[in-house]
């Protein structure tokens, strides 16, 4: 009886542990305002999914709001600048100061910006900045329940 029922907590516990690695990642899990930390600054990252596997997102930053698109594979979205109609160009996400200043009269090549989502819930990263790339960690904004 014993040995039965220690199998069966077993088989149970490796079921549980298949499940939640099989689980399929989708944009639906990325969504929402997400705080990150970049060199010392906190940045908004807002992402909203358009489908199974695209999203586009807003990072607000410096009092700046940088629109991105973005693409999921496996657990990581790729975010990159979208074009605007007034500047014709891609936006970049803004480049925390770091102290390092770019030489030359060419600004750096767009980078894409990687977030990928982790077990606990959180997010990390990695993006381009005038000090060359920084990684990051971030989490979801929590909303207050209406009391």
């Amino acid at each position: 009886m014993l040995k039965s029922l220690s199998f069966a907590v077993l088989f149970t516990a490796v079921a549980v542990t298949a499940s939640a690695q099989d689980k399929k990642i989708t944009t639906a899990d990325f969504a929402g305002t997400w705080n990150i930390e970049v060199m010392s600054h906190q940045i908004a990252l807002v992402i909203e999914p358009v489908d199974a596997t695209k999203v586009t997102a807003t990072m607000m930053m410096m009092g700046r709001d940088t629109l991105l698109k973005g693409e999921l594979t496996d657990r990581t979205l790729t975010l990159s600048g979208v074009k605007t109609e007034t500047s014709g160009a891609a936006q970049h996400a803004p480049a925390p100061a770091s102290g390092a200043q770019h030489v030359g009269n060419t600004p750096p090549s767009p980078r894409p910006i990687i977030v990928k989502l982790l077990e606990d819930g959180t997010i990390e990263g990695e993006m381009m900045t005038t000090g060359g790339p920084a990684k990051w960690i971030g989490e979801k904004l929590r909303t207050k329940k209406k009391s």
